[in-house]
């Protein structure tokens, strides 16, 4: 579990290891998240483990003080707009971020519409290729997430 200050001065709290499964709207404009566990292999619910296999190296590699996004040794030229969202997410792989979250983390005197997240999104899909472009995973009802393993 982590508690983060956001730029704007509201506290967040991130439970890791947890995915949403179900996300309700109340009438009070209140969003109600449930919660759980991975879902087990499976395959192997209590039977024997095979070894884990060597870590591959991340795909999308960040170099946030020279601001190069590097992808499987080439570098990608991204707006600093996009660069920022990107950064974002791979710094905090697996971890879903609300477009509220992300608009008030990357780019905190941002006036604008929470779509612009989504455009940004669709940006980066587009410039990070048919290989990349799910790395950059929609959480339906919340919105978006970093999986570097894809």
């Amino acid at each position: 579990m982590a508690v983060d200050r956001l730029p704007d001065g509201t506290w967040q709290l991130t439970l890791h290891d947890l995915e949403p499964v179900s996300v309700h709207r109340m009438p009070s404009d209140e969003v109600h998240i449930i919660l759980a566990p991975p879902r087990e292999d499976p395959a192997h619910p209590d039977g024997p483990v095979a070894p884990a296999a060597p870590p591959r190296p991340e795909p999308i590699q960040i170099d946030t003080a020279a601001r190069i996004v590097s992808i499987r040794g080439r570098q990608l030229g991204l707006p600093r707009l996009e660069f920022d969202l990107l950064a974002h997410l791979v710094l905090h792989p697996q971890r879903a971020f609300t477009r509220e979250q992300l608009m008030a983390a990357v780019w905190p005197s941002c006036q604008s519409s929470t779509r612009t997240v989504d455009v940004h999104i669709a940006r980066l899909r587009r410039r990070l290729g048919p290989g990349l472009r799910d790395c950059i995973s929609t959480v339906f009802g919340i919105g978006y997430k970093y999986l570097p393993t894809l």
